[in-house]
C-alpha cells in the first residue's frame, strides 16, 4: 500500500488501529538512530560530560546541551516527516490529524483535574522548606542539567517543548508505526517505551525505569485520543514544570547556604560590661 498502512480486522473505531507496511531502508536507519545511536549519545556523550565538568564549566556545557538536544530532536523530527511526505503515507498514520474519538474527552477532564492538583502540590512544595529540600534529593541526579538562570529557564522551556513535540513524533507517532511492520500493536508500545526509557540512561536505572512508565503512558493516551496533541501537551507540561520546580529547589538551597555564610562572617557583640 502507498499510504504505508493496513487496518487491524476487528479493532475498535477510532483507536489507534493502523500497521505499518513494509519499512524503506531510509526508515531502518531512523529507527537504529532512535533504538540505538541516540541513547548511546546521551549516556555516553551528553550528560556524562557534563557531571564530570569543573564547577566553573558546568553553566557553558548546560547551555550546549539545552542547545544541541534542540537541534537533534529537530532534525530527527525532520528527517520523520521528510519520510512521510518522500512515501505519500497519510498523516492520520503518524498520530498528527485530531481525531474525536471518546478518549479525547476522558483524557482532557483527566488533563485538567491532574493540573489543578499539580497547581495546589506546587503551593504547599514552595512554601515548606523541608518539602524543597525532598525534592531536592530526588533531583540530586540532574542537578547539573536544571537550570539556574533566567537565560538557562528559557532555554530549558524550548527544550521542554520540543521534547513534548518532537519525542512524541518519534518515539510514540514514529517509531510505534515502523514496530508495526513486524509485531501487534501491544508490543509494539513495549517494545517504544523500552528503547524511550533507554534514552533518558543518564538518569540511571530508577530514571530509566521511571521513563519508561512515562513512554507507556503518553503511548496509552495516544491509543486513547488517536493522535499526538494531547501526548505532545502532557509531555511538554510534564518537562516544564520539572524544570520549573528543579530551579525553585535549588535556588533556595543557594540562598539558605548565603544566609548561613554571611550570619557567620557577622561580627560577634562585644560583651557588655559588667553591672557596677
Amino acid at each position: 500500500m502507498r499510504a504505508g498502512v493496513a487496518a487491524h480486522r476487528g479493532a475498535p473505531a477510532g483507536r489507534l488501529v493502523y500497521r505499518a507496511a513494509v519499512p524503506t531502508p531510509l526508515d531502518h536507519l531512523l529507527a537504529i538512530l532512535l533504538a540505538v545511536l541516540f541513547p548511546i549519545r546521551t549516556a555516553l556523550f551528553g550528560y556524562r560530560r557534563l557531571a564530570a565538568a569543573d564547577p566553573g564549566d558546568v553553566p557553558r556545557l548546560r547551555m550546549w546541551l539545552y542547545r544541541q538536544g534542540i537541534a537533534i530532536q529537530w532534525v530527527l523530527a525532520a528527517m520523520a516527516v521528510g519520510l512521510w511526505i518522500w512515501r505519500g503515507r497519510p498523516w492520520f498514520a503518524l498520530g498528527l490529524v485530531p481525531r474525536a474519538t471518546p478518549g479525547v474527552l476522558g483524557v482532557a477532564l483527566g488533563l485538567l483535574i491532574g493540573v489543578g492538583f499539580v497547581l495546589a502540590q506546587r503551593r504547599k512544595i514552595l512554601a515548606d522548606n523541608e518539602a524543597l529540600e525532598r525534592l531536592r534529593g530526588k533531583m540530586r541526579h540532574i542537578e547539573r542539567l536544571m537550570p539556574r538562570t533566567d537565560q538557562e529557564s528559557r532555554w530549558f522551556a524550548g527544550l521542554s517543548l520540543t521534547a513534548g513535540l518532537c519525542e512524541e513524533l518519534l518515539y510514540r507517532g514514529y517509531l510505534i508505526w515502523y514496530l508495526t511492520s513486524v509485531m501487534a500493536l501491544l508490543p509494539a508500545v513495549v517494545v517504544a517505551s523500552v528503547v524511550f526509557g533507554a534514552g533518558h540512561s543518564y538518569q540511571g536505572p530508577k530514571g530509566v525505569a521511571v521513563t519508561t512508565m512515562v513512554g507507556l503512558f503518553m503511548s496509552g493516551v495516544y491509543v486513547l485520543t488517536g493522535s499526538l496533541f494531547a501526548s505532545m501537551l502532557i509531555h511538554a507540561l510534564m518537562d516544564l514544570y520539572a524544570g520549573h520546580m528543579a530551579r525553585a529547589a535549588f535556588d533556595r538551597e543557594a540562598e539558605m547556604v548565603a544566609t548561613v555564610a554571611t550570619d557567620e562572617a557577622l561580627p560577634l557583640d562585644a560583651e557588655a560590661p559588667p553591672a557596677p
